[in-house]
């Protein structure tokens, strides 16, 4: 099991990033806004399992791959800002206003959680934090039966804090 100390720590640093605004947080907020409380909740949903993914891959030594293979992570961080241009391109040519409004057109439920888990996976705000904190957890690093538990009990820190 994880020590109290290595997680008092790793709940911390989720603290910290919960707490600065990042894309995550902005369409979260904008979806809220925009289309209700359905919306903003699917977009957390995505957003949450694309937090998920980071710490599984994070312990699935990804990390490692990216300290070896540095082009490797430019080109993640260069795909998250070219889907962060893209969502922003979409609402420029959309040509709607930042403000609610009754006659905007329903988007899908699946699409919103779709738009919240690229949005999360492509951000680096999450990834490279994620990596760094799974590294605290040394035996997280090895695949071992042991991994599932410390997995759950990290990402369930992350998702209490956040």
């Amino acid at each position: 099991m994880i020590d109290a100390a290595t997680l008092l720590l790793f709940s911390g640093a989720c603290v910290a990033l919960a707490l600065t605004p990042g894309p995550d947080m902005l369409l979260i907020a904008s979806r809220s806004v925009s289309q209700g409380r359905r919306a903003g909740f699917a977009s957390l949903a995505g957003i949450q399992l694309g937090t998920y993914c980071h710490a599984l891959a994070a312990a699935l030594g990804l990390s490692q791959l990216f300290v070896a293979v540095p082009l490797a992570y430019d080109a993640v961080r260069m795909l998250g800002a070219a889907y962060l241009l893209y969502l922003a391109w979409k609402t420029l040519r959309s040509g709607s206003s930042l403000q609610a409004s009754a006659g905007l057109q329903a988007v899908p439920t699946a699409r919103i959680f779709r738009q919240g888990l690229f949005t999360n996976i492509l951000n680096p705000k999450i990834g490279i934090p994620t990596g760094e904190a799974f590294s605290l957890l040394d035996d997280l690093r090895h695949t071992n039966p042991a991994l599932v538990p410390h997995l759950n009990t990290a990402e369930l820190s992350q998702a209490l804090t956040a």
